[in-house]
């Protein structure tokens, strides 16, 4: 059953991996010269199934579909680190989205961003692309002892800002992401705009632009 949005918002949930920049585009060439050390070619849509995971169990899966036994720790360490993504590789925030978290803000909505990726590195992008300074609120995957698909980042980032489930959205561009947002109670709306297309059915709305969303 589709989780009614709020008819007035005190709170604003924003993923960060594909959703207000396209770091994930940056993380598939990372993972391609890694998956050339171990000699395998996977199809896009397999690149695409790791996307909003922590890898710990679709990095094996992957890997054993290719018929081979590779640990997500053995992958990464022949992976660049993804702080690169975050420090150093061309960035930018989705197109709109300065914009529209400026409006919420005007507003009284309180904006959070809730993401997978370290905190520090979610902090330091945010200062990259122009965007930290709209953002009340980061929880990072090391603020949590579970990840997405889990509700807890989602459960965190709501008890911190003080705000009830039905009073929140968020804005996700992966399944897994949804799903923890839906599992804490929150309407959120699917970004379909990601350079790594996903399967957003079960969102509550969808939308392919932060220049179009009318909130």
């Amino acid at each position: 059953m589709a989780i009614p949005r709020p008819t007035r918002i005190q709170a604003a949930l924003f993923d960060f991996d594909g959703t207000l920049a396209d770091t994930e585009r940056l993380g598939i060439e990372l993972d391609d010269e890694a998956y050339a050390h171990f000699g395998i070619t996977p199809t896009q849509g397999e690149k695409n199934s790791l996307a909003g995971t922590d890898g710990l169990e679709s990095i094996p899966a992957l890997f054993r579909a290719h018929g081979m036994d590779v640990s997500a720790a053995e992958f990464f360490a022949h992976r660049r680190p993804s702080d690169v993504i975050y420090e150093e590789m061309p960035l930018e925030a989705s197109p709109g989205a300065r914009e529209l978290m400026g409006r919420l803000r005007a507003g009284g909505t309180r904006v959070a961003v809730v993401s997978t990726t370290e905190h520090r590195l979610v902090v330091t992008a945010l200062g990259r692309v122009g965007l930290l300074d709209l953002v009340d609120l980061v929880v990072g995957g090391d603020d949590v002892a579970r990840h997405k698909p889990d509700p807890e980042p989602y459960a965190r980032a709501l008890k911190a800002l003080g705000v009830a489930a039905h009073e929140a959205v968020a804005f996700e561009d992966s399944p897994s992401g949804v799903a923890s947002a839906q599992a804490a109670g929150v309407h959120t709306l699917g970004y379909t705009g990601s350079s790594v297309p996903q399967d957003l059915s079960a969102a509550d709305e969808l939308f392919s632009s932060f220049e179009l969303l009318d909130l």
